[in-house]
């Protein structure tokens, strides 16, 4: 004679999905012939053995899990699920127990073992798991997004608030998921790197085989009209006239940090000339000096008029005369 599979799993007919595979959860651990019984767990079936009981367990849940087998047990009962039956669709075959408890198991709780939630599954495996990483829950990948930072806003530092999209348990035995959108206040350390990445360990997606994944926060820097940037310092190309590349000029503009510089040009502006400000690059993080920065590196690209007179070039000619007869002698 067949057993009622609702009564094995000690639930009601009516019983919801997530019911059914809450029973099989409370039951499946109590009853795991690798559980270190202190005592003997108390079964629906009291006259039953704890093997028999732990084997009809698995077969009536790879039933009742199952919609299709489900939906032909309620109707036809032991003997139409095991036999087959006719439906407006067509024959069903006969279902047939495979009697692999331990995969039924493995495929619910992403393990062989009933110490599956242990953290120190990885280092110190049960037996069942010994030599066999395949079979211990692991950590889902990281969910991984750019957050796009201003330079200004990695000069003074920021809080960034960022949406993402993760998968989140809905019920509370943590079977079931759906997509959510969130915001995650994300901090920006002044003078970050491009490339840092921001972790919020735990906070990602969430899965009954897995571990919660992390969310990684990839820090990128959006290209700046006047500045280019190499670690904490940074670079600036300006454009100069001839004459002020010989006479010298006083070079107006506006630094990342918002103040209004002028740099007084003294020297003669050769190619490959490099004037360098100490202290007006980006914030140095984790320095032992909190208020240390990179420095500014500025370069000159100098225009040459596209056309000279004759007469201008006679005056040139005499004036840089006149100069290199004048540095030959301090030379």
């Amino acid at each position: 004679m067949g057993f009622d599979y609702y009564a094995v799993l000690d639930i009601p007919r009516s019983a919801s999905e997530i019911e059914i595979r809450l029973a099989y959860r409370k039951w499946a651990v109590r009853c795991h012939p690798k559980n270190d019984f202190h005592d003997t767990p108390e079964i629906p079936f009291r006259s039953m053995s704890l093997p028999h009981y732990w084997e009809l367990l698995n077969e009536a849940f790879d039933v009742l899990s199952n919609p299709l087998r489900k939906r032909i047990y309620d109707l036809y009962g032991e003997e139409g699920l095991k036999t087959g039956v006719v439906t407006p669709t067509g024959f069903v075959q006969p279902y047939k127990f495979s009697n692999d408890c331990m995969k039924i198991y493995k495929e619910f709780f992403a393990t062989y073992s009933p110490y599956g939630d242990l953290i120190d599954a990885v280092t110190n495996p049960p037996p069942l798991c010994q030599n066999d990483t395949s079979l211990v829950r692991t950590k889902a990948p990281d969910i991984e997004q750019y957050v796009d930072l201003e330079l200004e806003e990695i000069y003074h530092g920021a809080i960034k608030k960022m949406k993402i999209t993760r998968e989140e348990f809905v019920d509370e035995v943590q079977v079931q998921t759906k997509m959510i959108e969130e915001t995650i206040t994300v901090p920006i350390t002044a003078g970050i790197a491009t490339g840092a990445r921001i972790r919020f360990e735990g906070a990602g997606n969430c899965s009954p085989k897995t571990f919660p994944s992390d969310i990684v926060f990839v820090v990128r820097e959006r290209e700046h009209e006047r500045f280019r940037r190499e670690g904490p310092d940074l670079h600036m190309e300006v454009r100069i006239s001839l004459k002020d590349a010989l006479i010298g000029f006083p070079l107006e503009f506006v630094g990342v940090d918002g103040r209004q510089l002028v740099i007084q040009i003294v020297d003669v502006v050769h190619p490959g000339y490099l004037k360098i400000i100490k202290g007006e690059g980006l914030p140095i993080p984790d320095s032992e000096n909190q208020t240390k920065r990179g420095d500014l590196h500025i370069t000159f690209s100098i225009s040459f008029p596209s056309f000279i007179s004759k007469n201008l070039r006679e005056k040139f000619r005499l004036l840089f005369d006149e100069v290199h007869e004048a540095t030959s002698n301090i030379e």
